[in-house]
């Protein structure tokens, strides 16, 4: 059989997966809120196109979504014994609930702090750069 079929194929899906991330990114509220992308579509697309650049291409993807799904270690999360901070958006919830793994996190590792920020999703790092910049450096001041 000729590889070229395939190659095609496999070509088709990747331009498929590159707009499914710009969607998780651009039109969804995976990583930002619909306001924050309504009023900063700028912002929005320059991120997506910083992803996308450095972005796992469709084989590596599948490889890391077929892991992380056969992986289970949360049995372990009591054995962490340095300063903990988990982190989440309230809105986190497309596709895997953040909100209820970070509860998770939150409450099985001993030294865990955790915060839960109204009105952001998971893209809060980008969203609102300067607050989260600053409870973070007050809390490894803390530590």
């Amino acid at each position: 059989m000729s590889e070229l079929p395939f190659r095609l194929a496999f070509e088709l899906l990747e331009m498929s997966f590159e707009g499914y991330v710009k969607h998780e990114i651009c039109d969804s509220d995976t990583y930002f809120t619909a306001s924050f992308r309504k009023e900063n579509p700028d912002k929005v697309k320059g991120f997506y196109q910083m992803v996308w650049s450095h972005h796992a291409k469709l084989e590596e993807y599948l490889r890391l979504v077929i892991a992380r799904s056969n992986w289970e270690a949360t049995h372990r999360l009591g054995d962490i014994a340095v300063p903990t901070l988990v982190v989440v958006g309230d809105s986190d919830v497309v596709g895997a609930n953040h909100v209820k793994q970070a509860a998770v996190l939150a409450d099985r590792i001993p030294t865990a702090e955790s915060k839960v920020l109204n009105g952001q999703s998971h893209g809060f790092f980008w969203q609102a750069p300067e607050e989260t910049n600053a409870w973070i450096a007050e809390w490894i001041q803390r530590h």
